[in-house]
């Protein structure tokens, strides 16, 4: 009789050990392929509102389509004379702007193919932002000219040496960053929406990219020269606020920076530069709260509002998830073709991206790809798996009890 009981506790521990092994491996359903589109030609930006409904493409074949997010099907599509080149749309795409390559900016409203109105600048227009409300927009162009949008059409625009490169807007739209860059020299901006003169600029290498908080206090941008510069490449990521054109803190990087984000309350600082790293920061220090390597470099990198998620795409073909709170690679989707662009929702659900070869992605983060087991001494075990499930385990008197919560 004893014997049996010392058989069936060890029988009890190896299936304890069994089932903690089992389900402590990590999950790897953390993404759900929600639709895919074929263009009819290389998809030069794709964009998704902050809530996540509507997505926008611009293509090679002269077209601009517009999608709900439960359809592949694009509810209309705008044939333009010239190729769109950019898009952004505001909270809830009510309201969109694009630039194309022959310098028209274009308003659109989502219930309409045809355009609110136009705007001729005098060259590409390769930067574009909008306001949540849509109230308010502004538009880089390659002819050296920033250009500043209401929904009736130009307020002002400022003319300086080189192209406006990358422009972003503070949430209502008082507050606008740009960055002018030719050869191997550029200037960050910030302007006031009242004026087309400039509050203060700042000269750096080429910038690339910036971005502004939602109430414009703070400013980030990512510069540099590549290895197409006769000079060995450099780059610097600076961080801002509004109030001064001396940053708060610079970081030195071996190769230009390409992309860079900032949260919403500025706290949150994402950047990806040539070098084939992805760095994040808190504004606080100018010391990287971790860093990412990739063997390929990342062609677009887009973040939430609240800094919890950051998608990159990169021209091997991926497109990479991470979760900034556990420091992880949610997930990575091989398309095979070099990833044009990408976009996320605010809160981080949904993530649109563009190829070389005309292939829209729409995709859903739906967790993360890592399971945790947490156990006391009490005899209670709790496992976090990818989607938000969570299985309480509860040993009590030589009994194993299984309990399941749904957190999403």
């Amino acid at each position: 009789m004893r014997i049996g009981k010392i058989k069936s506790r060890y029988i009890f521990i190896i299936s304890i050990f069994l089932l903690t092994s089992i389900i402590t491996v990590p999950s790897v359903a953390c993404f759900e392929m929600v639709w895919k589109f074929r263009a009819g030609d290389w998809i030069r930006d794709a964009a998704i509102s902050d809530d996540g409904s509507i997505i926008a493409t611009c293509s090679y074949d002269q077209k601009i389509h517009l999608f709900n997010r439960e359809s592949n099907i694009p509810f209309w599509s705008y044939e333009s004379s010239d190729i769109p080149w950019i898009t952004a749309l505001s909270n809830k795409g009510e309201y969109f702007v694009t630039g194309s390559n022959t310098g028209y900016v274009r308003l659109f409203n989502k219930y309409s193919s045809v355009p609110l109105w136009s705007h001729k600048t005098g060259a590409t227009v390769g930067s574009l932002a909008i306001t949540p409300d849509g109230s308010y927009m502004v538009a880089g162009s390659n002819d050296n000219r920033l250009y500043m949008f209401d929904r009736n059409g130009l307020m002002w625009s400022y003319h300086t040496g080189d192209s406006f490169v990358s422009v972003a807007l503070s949430s209502n739209g008082e507050l606008i960053a740009a960055a002018s860059s030719s050869g191997d020299h550029g200037k960050v901006y910030l302007f006031n929406k009242a004026s087309s003169t400039p509050l203060w600029s700042y000269g750096e290498e080429y910038v690339f990219s910036v971005g502004i908080s939602s109430d414009g206090n703070y400013i980030v941008s990512g510069s540099g020269r590549g290895d197409y510069w006769e000079d060995p490449p450099i780059g610097e990521i600076a961080v801002f606020r509004s109030n001064s054109s001396t940053p708060l803190w610079t970081y030195p990087t071996s190769n230009y920076v390409r992309s860079v984000a900032i949260s919403s309350n500025g706290q949150l600082i994402a950047a990806s530069s040539n070098e084939n790293r992805f760095y994040f920061f808190n504004r606080h220090s100018s010391t990287p709260i971790w860093k990412h390597y990739f063997q390929d470099f990342p062609e677009d990198l887009a973040m939430s509002h609240d800094g919890h998620y950051v998608i990159i795409g990169l021209k091997s073909g991926n497109i990479v998830s991470f979760d900034t709170s556990t420091r992880v690679v949610m997930w990575d989707l091989m398309v095979l073709i070099d990833i044009e662009s990408v976009d996320i929702s605010s809160n981080g659900r949904y993530v649109v991206a563009s190829d070389h070869s005309g292939n829209i992605f729409l995709i859903a983060n739906t967790g993360t790809n890592i399971a945790v087991l947490i156990t006391s001494i009490t005899g209670i075990a709790v496992v976090i798996i990818t989607a938000g499930l969570v299985i309480l385990i509860k040993l009590k008197k030589g009994e194993l009890k299984l309990k399941r919560n749904n957190t999403s």
